[in-house]
Parts: structure tokens; sequence; C-alpha cells
């Protein structure tokens, strides 16, 4: 009975794999139907962590159409963390999150439908990228893995700060090479431009050690490398244009990206492993501000400290948050065999290569790491044909059957479990997203707010809660830092036709209309 079973499974699903365009639409659409049949069990995150905030920032500035928006008056009460207050008020991020999310909150209100319709995506290319290495039934179960694993509920699904389009670029990058070894064709061309143009858009530096080691392995292994790297340099001349003229809006500079020019202001210490020089502390607007990066400081401090011991415990954050550890502990069993295995071994080594990018981090997460995506799931593809393959007939079906009970018991049951939806922070801290709650609150009066903030010593410096949009005289609810009673007053007569709050967070919030 169990026999026949896994027979009838398999020669369906080889029928499937055998068309490539349904694979592929297979992969894209299951996320994105499965996680929408979720909304009313789980519905649209509210932003909690302080980069969310940022990039959602850059989402409500290009929705309205600009690039960077002047720096408000009295700005110290609005300086706020991951955020440029000076030259301009904008995000410190790459752009590429904020448009594809402008794109959901100007055609449907969300911005979340951007990041919703952009894992379906990442899902259809990979499916596309490992048909590239592999064949097709194998694509599809490592397809398949992706999209239970992480594709339908994830921190990259259920925030606004994940790794999706980078994972996107890297998949872009891989499935082209293949394409391009065989036959440099203007398709494959463009793809790998595109990968290229989303990682610099996406993670720059983790991204140009990613493209670095793929355009090493393509040039090395095909015949025709002047022509390649002549139609790379064309395409990819614009895009560097365009990067150019954004950093230049944001920072004055052509070259100095906008985090750069953020970490300048604030950091006193580089998030990288070789610069331990400790730069003079600035001014801070804030108490509050002066905690946070003095925190931040130390953080970065200690891993220099225990560097080794903390990358290796990202190292196992990011392969648990890739494929789980059960599945991990398969492809480990069948190393041998992996490594005999021409895809298999180009993303061992193609993965080391690269993963030095995210290890000069002085912390490591899976969205640092996210151009190597495509690499674990052709090596979890690879493991799954090694099982199947170690015997003769059913006993390797068996095995292979074996391993993903093993992969999908703890998968299907941590679905929707808070160390499944969330990369850090406690449940509660994200679920009660303190500013996303008051803000809805205040949203529902008549009239216009203005929310002053001020923090008592339980106050987690992680949880910043003066975040704006974009236009912030235009809106609604308008949130600044509580500087003191003369320079309070002078905020308020700035906005005379608002009701004005005081927002006292001391572990809990307490609002009061003084």
């Amino acid at each position: 009975m169990v026999t026949r079973a896994i027979e009838a499974i398999e020669t369906a699903f080889v029928r499937v794999a055998q068309r490539k365009m349904l694979s592929i639409l297979l992969a894209g659409l299951l996320p994105v139907i499965a996680r929408a049949f979720l909304l009313p069990i789980l519905p649209i995150p509210r932003p909690a962590i302080q980069d969310e905030f940022s990039y959602l920032l850059a989402a409500d500035t290009f929705a309205h159409g600009r690039l960077a928006n002047p720096t408000p008056a009295l700005p110290e009460h609005f300086e706020t963390l991951q955020e440029l207050i000076r030259p301009v008020y904008a995000s410190k991020y790459p752009p590429l999150p904020g448009l594809v999310m402008a794109a959901g909150q100007k055609f449907t209100g969300q911005p979340w439908i951007g990041v919703w319709l952009s894992m379906g995506l990442f899902c259809a290319v990979l499916c596309w990228a490992l048909q590239g290495w592999l064949p097709a039934v194998w694509a599809l179960a490592g397809s398949l893995v992706a999209v239970l694993h992480i594709g339908m509920v994830s921190y990259w699904t259920e925030s606004y700060w994940g790794g999706t389009l980078t994972a996107i670029g890297g998949a872009l990058l891989v499935g082209a090479i293949p394409r391009l070894i065989e036959r440099p064709r203007i398709s494959a061309l463009l793809t790998y431009a595109a990968g290229l143009a989303v990682l610099a858009n996406t993670r720059p530096f983790e991204g140009f050690v990613f493209a670095l080691a793929c355009s090493g392995w393509l040039i090395f292994r095909s015949r025709n490398r002047k022509q390649i790297v002549l139609a790379m340099a064309l395409l990819l001349a614009p895009v560097a244009a365009g990067m150019a003229y954004y950093n230049a809006r944001l920072t004055g500079h052509v070259l100095e990206l906008p985090y750069v020019a953020h970490d300048r202001q604030y950091a006193l210490l580089e998030p990288v492993l070789w610069d331990t020089h400790v730069r003079p502390q600035p001014v801070y607007a804030t108490a509050a501000l002066r905690d946070f990066w003095q925190a931040d400081l130390r953080e970065k401090q200690k891993a220099h400290r225990q560097f080794l011991g903390a990358h290796i415990w990202d190292l196992l954050l990011v392969v648990r948050f890739f494929i789980g550890l059960p599945l991990a502990m398969c492809v480990l069993l069948v190393a041998r065999p992996l490594w005999r295995d021409p895809a298999a071994r180009f993303a061992l080594i193609l993965g080391a290569v690269a993963y030095l990018g995210p290890a000069l981090d002085t912390r490591v997460w899976p969205h640092y790491a996210a151009a190597e995506t495509v690499l674990v799931y052709i090596l979890a593809a690879c493991a799954l044909r090694a099982l199947r393959n170690a015997w003769d007939g059913l006993d390797g079906a068996y095995l292979m059957w074996g391993a993903l009970a093993v992969f999908l018991v703890p998968t299907a049951l941590g679905l929707l479990s808070p160390s499944n939806r969330y990369l850090i922070g406690s449940e509660n801290f994200l679920t009660d997203a303190k500013h996303s709650t008051v803000e809805e609150r205040l949203e529902k009066l008549p009239g216009r707010q203005l929310v002053l903030v001020s923090y008592g010593p339980k106050h987690d410096l992680y949880e910043e809660l003066v975040y704006n949009r974009a236009d912030i005289d235009a809106s609604k609810v308008i949130w600044a830092r509580s500087l003191g009673p003369s320079a309070d007053r002078a905020l308020i007569r700035r906005y005379p036709d608002r009701q004005v709050w005081s927002l006292y967070e001391n572990g809990g919030v307490t609002l009061t209309c003084p």
C-alpha cells in the first residue's frame, strides 16, 4: 500500500516537473496563495523593529514621487534611528525594497503587498534558477522545500526588513550562469545584469562579494569572456548612473551610499570586523539616542572579541532559517556523494567563497546572506537526490521520503510559531508594536495629532517610537521627541492646529493629553 502510494506520488510529481513553465508558476503561486489563506489568523503585519520603519519611510517617500524629503523644521525633535535627517530626511537603506513596497502602497494602500508578492516572485525565480543546474524534477523539489520553509511564513514575509529581493538577485545570477556558459544569449545577459542591479540596490557590500564570486566562476568557465564582460558593462552603465544620482540626492556625493553617510554621523564603530577604530562621540539630540549608539558600540566590540563563537552561532541561525537543522543533518550525511555532484560542488565552493561577504560583518543575520539562498536550495535538492539514489529501488525512495518527513513535520508544527515569524524581539514586543498600536488609536480621532515622546529607565533601547511618514507636516499623527518645556513649546507653536499628547514609555505606554 505504502509502496504504491509512493510510486503514484512520484509519478505525478515527475509529470508536473517535466513541464518547466508549469513548475515555475506552481512554485511562485503556492506561497502567495497560502499566505493569502492565512490572513484571517495572520493579518498584515505591523512594523515594530526600527529598520522596518526606515524601509517604510523609503516606501512612503517613493510613493509620493520623491527620492528624498527636505529636512524638517526643528529637526532635533524628529531625529531617530536608522534614518537620515540631514542633509535630507530619508531612509538610510538601499532603494529597491522601498520601491517595491511603494508600488504596494501606491496601488493597494498597503506596502506589505510588495513584500507578499516579492516572495512569490522569488520562489518562481528560484525554480527557474534550479532548472539551469538540475533535472526538472529535482529543481521543483528544491523549490518546494523553499516554499514550505520560508515562502509561506517566515520573518521575510512577516516583516518589512527581510531578504527576499536580495535572494531574487542571487537566484538571477546563479540561474543565468549555466545558460551563459552554454550560449551567451541576450536574455541570459539581461537576466545576469538584472541580478547584479538587484544586489547593488539591496545589499551592496555582501552583494558585491557574491557578484564577484559568480562573475569569477562565469568568466573562468565561459569561452566568450570578452563579449560577456563588454555586454555587462553596457547593460549596467545606466544602473550605475541611476545609483550615483540617488546617492547625490541623499548624501551630496555620487559615491557615498546613504547608510555610509548615516553611520558616519551616528555610529561610534563601523559594523565590520576589520575596523576597530572608535570614533569620537557626536552630539546626540537626546540621551536615548546616545544610549542606543553606546550600546551598539558595546555589542560590536563584544562581537570583535568573540567573533569565532558569534559567527558559528550566526551560521547555525542562517542554516536553521533556510532549511532547518534536520534537513541540514541530511545534507551532512550525504556529504561525500554531494562533493561528486557537479551542481552541489558548485554550490558548496561558491557558497564558501561568497560567505566571506557577510562573515566580515560583526554579526550575520539571514538577510545578510540572502544572495546565497539559491545555493542552499541547490544543496538541499542535491541531498534529496543523493538519498533517493543511495540504493536501487524502493530503499532509496524510503530513505528520501523519510528525510522529507523529518523536514516536513517540524516545519509544519513551527509554521505559525513566533520563533518562525520573528527574527528578534519577544512575541509581546512584536505583537504589541507600540508605535503602530498608538498610531492606529490616534488615527481614528477627529482632527490632527502631535505626540511628544519621552522615555523612562525601563525603556528598551531597540523599541524606538519616534517615526514619521515622508511628509511630516501633512501627516495626521506627528511623532516628536520631547526635549524639555522650552523646546516643546516652540514645536507646539509650529503646529498650532494639532491636539498635543504626551507619551511616556517605561516598559509600558502612558498616553496623556496635558
